[in-house]
């Protein structure tokens, strides 16, 4: 498959061969892993479907009881950067102008989320380009600048976090994003509390079982980028 941008490894995982082609084109998810899962590609790239929704679909578990719709576009952070660099985010920029050139790609139902680090790059990102995403999901991430969430009063946004988890600073960082964005009438609020199991604490643990989650694709099944956001609140376009 040709790369969406030459300067960022992906994994890409279609649609199911059995879903419904889509008169529109094909719905998207941008997926940001967390910081367990950076590399630089060159046998490293298949860390990035080693938690939640590349790692079903790379299994091929089933997500809904219907056929899973969407493509799944997953790039990889490179080694000691996180997805909130300067020189990440432009590479993700890159990646995105590739992703919304492909002529199956519908624009209108690009989703963006992220797990741990990966929830605050989608904060980051989403703040960046707040017209580009028909929604964006965080999972056990936060915001570094909540005062900026006013930026995202508009976008449909479902937000899941650990209540115990272990990473403390993410668990208070969701539920301050999750309180300044709640008045606006857009957000999901789901909450775990799934304590440990084996080696595995509730942190990485919430990120399987919130990507597990029917509920969440039907969501995003029913959002579509609604033309009045094409501005942007911040006069960013996408």
């Amino acid at each position: 498959m040709k790369p969406f941008a030459p300067d960022i490894n992906c994994l890409w995982f279609p649609p199911d061969a059995n879903a419904p082609p889509p008169p529109d084109g094909t719905p998207a998810v941008l997926f940001l892993h967390g910081v367990g899962e950076r590399g630089n590609g060159y046998g490293e790239l298949s860390k990035v479907a080693d938690w939640g929704l590349p790692k079903f679909r790379a299994e091929g578990r089933p997500l809904s009881q219907d056929p899973f719709p969407f493509a799944v576009i997953a790039p990889q952070c490179p080694p000691d950067k996180t997805w909130c660099d300067d020189e990440v985010l432009d590479a993700l920029d890159r990646l995105l102008v590739g992703i919304k050139a492909k002529d199956d790609i519908d624009n209108s139902r690009l989703h963006l989320s992220g797990f741990s680090m990966g929830g605050i790059g989608a904060f980051c990102f989403a703040l960046r380009r707040p017209a580009c995403f028909a929604s964006m999901s965080a999972v056990c991430g936060r915001c570094l600048t909540p005062d900026a969430l006013t930026s995202l009063a508009r976008l449909p946004i479902w937000i899941a976090y650990a209540e115990d988890d272990e990473i403390t600073e993410l668990a208070q960082g969701s539920k301050i994003a999750a309180q300044r964005l709640v008045r606006y009438g857009n957000l999901i609020d789901h909450r775990y509390r799934l304590g440990h199991h084996g080696d595995l604490g509730p942190h990485i643990r919430t990120c399987d079982a919130a990507y597990a989650e029917p509920e969440l694709y039907r969501w995003l099944g029913a959002r579509r980028l609604r033309p009045n956001l094409q501005a942007g609140n911040s006069g960013h376009e996408c």
